[in-house]
Order: structure tokens, then C-alpha cells, then sequence
């Protein structure tokens, strides 16, 4: 579900923030849009095809991981969640531009703590 919806989300947050962009709010409310969906479609009656190793859409030993680059004429903005980071390559050498999120078991009982957590490189 992210990989089809999170680019889309973010782009509306941008073109809703377009005058008065701030990009990490912009980040920020377009991963929190993301995990509300995520939300609210595990709590709906739809069925999930789910391709994990456990094959049930419902265990709590599955998460998402994602990274999000925007390039613009004069900026690389980059967002990730989860264990996912971005990297840059420039002669050879890989420049982090991001870390991964080490989430702690407590998270996984209230969603709300993962929003606090969200931090932007």
C-alpha cells in the first residue's frame, strides 16, 4: 500500500504547502497521512494479500520502511521511516543523508509515540 500511496500523498502535501512550503512539516504530515491510512485500512474489513514470511496480514512482527527523495533546482530533500536510509555516492565515497529508526517495542502499542519519533536528516 505505501509504495503506491506515499509518493501521491506527499505530492499533495507540497501542492497543499506550495507558497508557504516548510519541508520538513511538509514530510512530517505527508508520513503521518501515510501511517493513518495504513491504519485505518488494517482496522477495515478489506482483505490483504500479504507476501511476508508469516503470511498473515495481521502480525505485529511486520513494519514499513520507505525513503523519500525530492530534487529540486536548488535542493535534495530527503525523509525515510524505518530501517531505510539514503545514501549519495559522489566520487566513490557514500554520504549519509538520512538514518534509520531503531523503534522500540513499546511503539507497537500506541501509534501515537511513532509520530514522535519521526525525525528528518
Amino acid at each position: 500500500m505505501c509504495k503506491e500511496r506515499l509518493h501521491e500523498i506527499v505530492n499533495e502535501e507540497i501542492d497543499s504547502a506550495r507558497e508557504n512550503l516548510e519541508w520538513k512539516l511538509t514530510m512530517e504530515n505527508g508520513f503521518a497521512r501515510m501511517d493513518d491510512e495504513v491504519n485505518r485500512r488494517s482496522q477495515s474489513n478489506q482483505t490483504f494479500t500479504c507476501r511476508c514470511e508469516l503470511q498473515t496480514p495481521h502480525c505485529d512482527a511486520v513494519g514499513s520502511t520507505a525513503v523519500v527523495a525530492i530534487v529540486t533546482p536548488d535542493k535534495l530533500v530527503v525523509s525515510n521511516c524505518g530501517d531505510s536510509r539514503a545514501v549519495l555516492c559522489r566520487k566513490g565515497v557514500a554520504i549519509p543523508l538520512s538514518s534509520d529508526h531503531k523503534v522500540i517495542f513499546l511503539h507497537f502499542i500506541s501509534r501515537e509515540p511513532i509520530k514522535k519519533t519521526v525525525s528528518l536528516t
